[in-house]
């Protein structure tokens, strides 16, 4: 018969910014593995932005005569690696397992939204208070349309390389199944005006943070000490590009991919200016949420069914 594994977990707090793998790994041979995604609140980690919350459990078998009814959002289970996990059942081993709790839609959109309002006012009052000249409002006005669509360019190159090789290579598909089953229910439902939002936010917020103030907030600082103004740049464009992509680093493989993407807007902000690099970060995210909601938001099978995990 199907049923659920109860789940008895002692949680070990995982640091936000490197979930585990979803991976058995060998124990004893009394144990067996199961997911559960939930809504309610746990004890787990939280991921930069509230996207998702993740939380390293090892789970133990209770009993083969469980029967609790499957939850409303089992159909998520889809994402995560549903072979593996049949595996580690037959093999009745233990395992580490990635529990991905979805945040409300609407939750997700306004507390995104905060932050990056938080960021971007924040960042214009501290610019003014700290005497950084220009600040991030005058620095916004260095526009260039045509550079920001070239700049884009790389941006979605590396998209098209991940959705379309999510299946060939494993580090994307990590990423992708953290995506599926984490992120996309909060993100599916706010529908255009919601990721229109969304990407709004992170493009002006984030560079007004990362660009518009840290930026030349630290090169004034590694100058005011006597470091040549070339030796300040490429540090302070490594720097801030290291913080940017911890501050996005789901999995250690977009860590990578994040710091070369803030790395790139640092790039284009000391050559064309701070809003060259907003319109940049706006867009591709814009972009990057569509094509992943369509390529990424149905189920293994296409239709978004679950294949749920079977008690042996």
């Amino acid at each position: 018969p199907r049923a659920m594994l109860a789940m008895r977990t002692s949680a070990l707090a995982l640091a936000p910014l490197r979930p585990a793998h979803c991976v058995p790994s060998r124990a004893r041979a009394s144990t067996s593995v199961s997911v559960s995604v939930a809504k309610t609140p746990s004890r787990g980690a939280r991921v930069t932005r509230g996207r998702t919350r993740l939380t390293r459990m090892r789970t133990t078998r209770v009993g083969a005569a469980g029967n609790d009814p499957p939850g409303p959002l089992d159909s998520l289970v889809a994402g995560v690696d549903a072979k593996k996990l049949r595996a580690a059942v037959a093999s009745d081993s233990d395992a580490d397992l990635v529990q991905v709790e979805t945040v409300p839609p609407m939750q997700f959109l306004l507390s995104s939204t905060a932050f990056y309002v938080v960021m971007g006012v924040g960042s214009q009052v501290a610019s003014g208070f700290l005497n950084i000249h220009p600040d991030v409002l005058d620095a916004t006005r260095s526009l260039n349309l045509d550079q920001a669509s070239l700049w884009m360019v790389p941006l979605l190159l590396s998209l098209a390389f991940a959705i379309t090789h999510a299946d060939k290579y494993e580090f994307l598909a990590e990423v992708r199944d953290i995506f599926k089953v984490g992120v996309l229910p909060s993100l599916a439902p706010l529908g255009l005006p919601g990721i229109v939002l969304l990407s709004l936010g992170a493009g002006v917020g984030e560079e007004a943070f990362f660009r518009g103030f840290l930026m030349p907030f630290t090169d004034g600082g590694l100058q005011s000490i006597g470091v040549p103004q070339n030796v300040s740049i490429i540090g302070v464009l490594t720097a801030t590009s290291v913080f940017f992509g911890a501050l996005h680093a789901i999995t250690p493989a977009y860590f990578y991919w994040a710091t070369g993407a803030g790395f790139l807007f640092g790039l284009e902000y000391v050559n064309d200016g701070l809003g060259t690099a907003m319109v940049t970060h706006t867009l591709y995210d814009f972009l990057a949420f569509g094509f992943i909601l369509i390529s990424w938001a149905g189920g293994e099978d296409g239709e978004g069914e679950s294949n749920p995990v079977e008690e042996r």
